[in-house]
């Protein structure tokens, strides 16, 4: 097993927040993951919305700072998100991986977020750790 310091421990949490008008929230699930990294919320995700959503993602662990947002959105849908990397860092082994925060608002404004941590394959691939 790798050794990711403080950090959350290899699983991501998928959080549905409901609308600012509904009262209760419902949690999806706690899985561990070992696709490219998409919500898997597939009952709600339009096959598009998650091609979009895993390029951003892939764009902004691959190239955008720590703490910088890359957003997106899909007009077919009305769905929208954004990835932030965190932090960065190299294991003891030689990859590098980071934490983020993604965001997605669905059309019906219900929002999924989740925090996780991957990491860079040797073919420039990040996969959840």
């Amino acid at each position: 097993m790798r050794n990711y310091g403080n950090l959350l421990p290899a699983r991501v949490v998928l959080a549905v927040a409901c609308l600012a008008a509904t009262p209760s929230c419902t949690m999806i699930s706690a899985q561990e993951k070992t696709e490219p990294l998409v919500p898997t919320v597939s009952s709600t995700l339009q096959t598009s919305d998650k091609t979009i959503a895993n390029e951003k993602l892939q764009t902004a662990l691959e190239k955008s700072l720590s703490g910088q947002a890359t957003r997106w959105q899909n007009p077919q849908s009305g769905v929208s998100g954004s990835v932030t990397p965190l932090k960065t860092w190299k294991t003891s082994e030689g990859t590098y991986c980071r934490s983020y925060t993604e965001s997605i608002v669905l059309a019906s404004g219900k929002s999924l977020n989740r925090e996780g941590v991957a990491c860079r394959t040797g073919n420039a691939v990040w996969k959840s750790a």
